[in-house]
């Protein structure tokens, strides 16, 4: 599920780095790059006391340089083509100067369903 969402991703850019990035470590990727990870995973129904599926939710965030608009619509877009609904969460800027746009998704895992 996570590898799909990887490869829409790298549509949008080469840089996709999963979990987080270390503004501490000087190693890093420069921006723009686009950071992904898995928030929470919850089982929204039961049955025979077991999950019936679960509710993932992905983080996606955007890093760039300054506001890029263009690259958000692309992002987006990309998104939508491949059915991913996204939600926007917040933009800040970072103590660097650069710009952060969170968005969630949430994908339906289906585990024991019949």
């Amino acid at each position: 599920m996570l590898k799909k969402l990887r490869q829409v991703l790298l549509t949008v850019l080469p840089t996709v780095i999963y979990a987080h990035i270390d503004y501490d470590n000087e190693q890093n990727a420069d921006p723009p790059l686009i950071v992904y990870q898995e928030i929470g995973k919850r089982p929204p129904q039961f049955g025979d006391d077991k999950p019936v599926y679960y509710v993932r939710t992905i983080q996606i965030t955007l890093i760039t340089k300054k506001k890029d608009e263009a690259l958000e619509e692309k992002l987006e877009r990309a998104l939508l083509n491949k059915d991913y609904i996204f939600s926007l969460t917040t933009e800040f800027r970072n103590s660097d100067g650069s710009i952060s746009r969170v968005y969630e998704i949430r994908l339906e895992e289906f585990k024991y369903a019949k």
